[in-house]
Order: structure tokens, then sequence, then C-alpha cells
């Protein structure tokens, strides 16, 4: 038996991963957790970027001399939310490239259940080194983020 994997799609500078609740994201009234949500922004965040430029493991394996070892950390998270999602529900997580900065990116992520916002979320994440402090983006993963970024406007400016 072949194990599957959820995967998510880019579209039109926007990524979609889809969420199923479980048992373990509720609380004792089969409601999820609030803090469950940060969980599904990370996961989306961290599905978003899998095998390109500005995955978490390619900086992390970045040499000092590529300017690396790099990681990731939230520095701001502020979630709205809407309406409460429950065990079972399948959920689509969204995520979108808003800024890029030289060591940040600004994120609007969101949750919607059957096209109606469950909860939506504004995100600072930084880059830094081993010593925690900020660092540039390698040229590779600010490139990556640009491109997102630009075709989330150019879709916006069609309409889309």
């Amino acid at each position: 038996m072949t194990a599957q994997v959820a995967t998510g799609a880019w579209k039109d500078g926007v990524f979609h991963f889809p969420i199923r609740v479980y048992y373990e994201d509720t609380d004792v009234g089969g409601m999820v957790y609030h803090g469950r949500y940060v969980s599904y922004f990370e996961r989306v965040r961290t599905e978003s970027i899998r095998d390109t430029a500005a995955d978490v493991n390619a900086l992390f394996d970045l040499s000092e001399e590529e300017g690396g070892p790099l990681t990731y950390v939230v520095s701001n998270l502020n979630i709205s939310f809407r309406q409460q999602a429950k065990i079972g529900d399948v959920l689509m997580g969204h995520s979108m490239v808003k800024r890029v900065r030289a060591a940040a990116i600004e994120a609007k992520q969101w949750i919607t259940r059957d096209g109606v916002m469950v909860a939506e979320a504004d995100v600072l994440v930084a880059v830094i080194g081993p010593d925690g402090r900020p660092r540039r983006w390698p040229a590779a993963a600010r490139d990556a983020w640009t491109t997102w970024m630009k075709e989330a406007e150019a879709a916006a400016a069609r309409g889309a």
C-alpha cells in the first residue's frame, strides 16, 4: 500500500491546503481548540514552501559561506476568529505573501469551510541565523517569496 500525503497547490499567488479536523484538535465539546489554528497556519505555510528555495530544510542546510544555516521564527501573529470549526470538518487553509522584507515576510493566511471564513491571520515571519539575530534572505529564497507575492498582486489586479 502506498502512503498518501496531503497536498496543496498554488493558484494566483495563493497556496491552498486541505485540513481535516481530528478528535485531537478539539476541546471536550468537539470544537476546534483555539490554539490549534496556530498549528494549522504553520502547517499551511510549511507546505507552501516545501521543496522550494524557501524551504526550512534548504535554509537550514546552507553553509556559512552561503550565509547559513538559517531558520524561521514567527515574530508577530494576529488571529481573528469568525466561526467555530468542529470535529470531522474539512477546512481549506490559504496563505499568501503580502510583503517581502530584507529579513522577513508578511503573510496573510485564512481558513475556510465550504468557502466561509473560519479564521484569518496576519503573520510576520523572520529569518534568523544560529545566533538568533535577523539575517537577509538568500537570493533564491527572496526570489521565491517575491514571485508568489507578485502572482497574488497580479491576480488581485485582474479581479481573480
